[in-house]
């Protein structure tokens, strides 16, 4: 499968795109003292960074499918460990204390078969913590889904997403529950956060979703289909999100995270 990620583009929000790795962090209890951990989906390495600086004396190894995030990550932090692999088939010769997959499953199905895979690859109190983003039921997603159904040359593409026509959140918190306590799974934790991310203008929401939710769509256009496609997308999402009387505007951004204990 063709990389369809773009480092430079991704990094546009770094700081926005990282708090929330940062929340899921801080959620760990105290009491683990991991000595092999493993981010799943690591990007450019801006969150493992924070479990490297969290755990310093852990063996601490980046996980990506993405050839020019890797790239990246090795650049901005030559002194962690990254590796390519692909986190849906992700199979450690042995066991580990902490996965954690920020913003990252979400590009993978099968959730209650990938779970309970991950939480066998924890040694015993081993914990698995897991951010998704849970907002592909808000206009920054579905004015999407709205221009690929409008446009015949488009429509094809509707098959690239990963969700479709939403008027609710795409993940349910009890599903989740219910997944990690068959799994046996103890101590889970599990809560929703909507950040309220200002930009400078509509071009802005453009840009944000351009350099992740918008990747698979945007790969398989020529540039002019892309210049038209993100004319038509930033006229739709002025009429769904205001501007402030600064001349900024507000996106919610709604997050799911889960952290479980091995049992």
């Amino acid at each position: 499968m063709a990389d369809i990620w773009d480092a430079k583009t991704y990094a546009k929000f770094l700081d926005l795109r990282t708090k929330p790795a940062r929340d899921l962090l801080f959620a760990i209890p105290d009491s683990l003292e991991p000595k092999e951990v493993c981010d799943l989906g690591c990007g450019p390495g801006n969150s493992t960074i924070l479990l490297k600086e969290r755990w310093p004396h852990a063996r601490v190894v980046g996980l990506d499918s993405s050839g020019d995030m890797l790239a990246e990550a090795a650049k901005n932090y030559p002194q962690l460990e990254f590796r390519a692999g692909d986190l849906a088939q992700f199979n450690p010769a042995q066991k580990i204390d902490c996965i954690f997959a920020n913003a990252a499953l979400q590009w993978v199905g099968q959730h209650d078969v990938l779970l309970p895979k991950l939480l066998s690859h924890l040694n015993p109190c081993g914990v698995l913590a897991v951010q998704i983003p849970n907002n592909f039921h808000c206009s920054s997603h579905q004015v999407t889904v709205d221009l690929l159904e409008r446009h015949t040359k488009w429509r094809p593409l509707l098959q690239s997403l990963r969700y479709g026509r939403l008027d609710r959140p795409f993940y349910d918190v009890s599903w989740y529950y219910d997944v990690l306590t068959e799994a046996k799974a103890t101590h889970i934790q599990i809560w929703e956060t909507e950040y309220i991310q200002e930009v400078g203008d509509h071009q802005g929401i453009f840009n944000w979703v351009q350099g992740t939710g918008l990747r698979p769509i945007l790969t398989q256009m020529n540039e002019a289909d892309q210049q038209e496609f993100e004319k038509a997308y930033v006229e739709a999402v002025t009429t769904a999100y205001p501007t402030q009387k600064n001349g900024k505007v507000l996106l919610p951004f709604r997050r799911l995270f889960m952290i479980a204990m091995k049992g």
